[in-house]
């Protein structure tokens, strides 16, 4: 969190940013535009031991065995927070220009009935377009007439701070 705190902001933007609600399920799909170069964005992103310096809102993160990852988030939109649990299969596929990562939840360990993410960092010269696909069904209640809005307004103060992160640690750590 110092490091977050004490280095200047770097230029991440958020390009396109769409939550759709069907059926309970939230599809979320963002691009960010990244100042770093995507192999290093992708490295600094793919560790999960910097999942809390790149967002001091994950507040907890576990390798398990067999490429699992948990973790405790603790997420707020407006006046609503919430502490999420989310354990997830993971897989990883570094390139030379950058990389991909899926991640599929396990719902018994977490507070999703359902869901699935990926990350791709791809170079855009010496920049990175990380693009972000997610379905998540939670399994606790959400406003419905809120629910886009608050996941909505999550995500992009999360993918905010998180591009943010990723920035300042691939600058720090060259």
């Amino acid at each position: 969190m110092a490091l977050l705190c004490c280095t200047p902001l770097a230029a991440a933007q958020i390009e396109t940013l769409k939550v759709d609600h069907a059926d309970a399920h939230y599809r979320v799909s963002m691009r960010v535009m990244l100042d770093v170069p995507a192999a290093r964005a992708y490295a600094v992103f793919a560790d999960p031991l910097n999942l809390q310096r790149i967002n001091p809102a994950v507040q907890e993160v576990q390798q398990l065995p067999d490429d699992q990852l948990y973790t405790r988030v603790r997420v707020c939109a407006g006046i609503f927070c919430k502490t999420l649990r989310q354990q997830q299969q993971m897989r990883y596929a570094p390139r030379a220009d950058g990389g991909h990562i899926w991640a599929q939840v396990i719902p018994q360990e977490s507070d999703l009935r359902s869901g699935s993410a990926q990350w791709e960092f791809r170079a855009m010269g010496e920049r990175t377009q990380l693009q972000f696909d997610a379905d998540l069904e939670p399994s606790f209640w959400i406003p419905p007439l809120l629910g886009p809005w608050i996941v909505e307004n999550s995500m992009r103060e999360e993918a905010q701070r998180t591009s943010s992160g990723i920035e300042n640690l691939a600058h720090s750590t060259r």
